[in-house]
């Protein structure tokens, strides 16, 4: 039992020392496609995820609804340029965030040919 376990283990160093050139390059090539498509992927999934955020976060500044049914929102209470400056830079920073999904889609596209679902 102990002999074929050396066996097996002498069997795999004798192969990881034997390997070609070539076969060391592919490995070596083959794992780093996968990081970067990992990285690539992962990026493009922060992306997503941050512009639904700004998305949802410019929604709920125009839910004027009282905090309970025994308040109301007065008129006064609510600064209109305030919310106008609020929501023109949420609505930039949607407008670059989708600019820079859109150039890492297809960077993604180009480089693994595939698309993110």
């Amino acid at each position: 039992m102990a002999d074929e376990a050396k066996d097996i283990v002498m069997g795999s160093l004798y192969e990881s020392l034997a390997r070609s050139n070539k076969q060391i390059r592919q490995e070596r090539g083959e794992a780093l496609a996968e990081q970067l498509e990992t990285s690539f992927r992962r990026n493009i999934e922060d992306l997503r995820y941050d512009m639904k955020d700004l998305i949802r976060k410019r929604t709920n500044m125009y839910d004027f609804s009282p905090t309970n049914s025994q308040s109301l929102v007065m008129a006064k209470d609510i600064e209109a340029r305030s919310i106008l400056k609020q929501d023109t830079e949420i609505s930039l920073d949607v407008r670059n965030l989708q600019i820079t999904l859109d150039i890492a889609e297809g960077r993604y596209l180009e480089l693994f040919g595939k698309t993110i679902s």
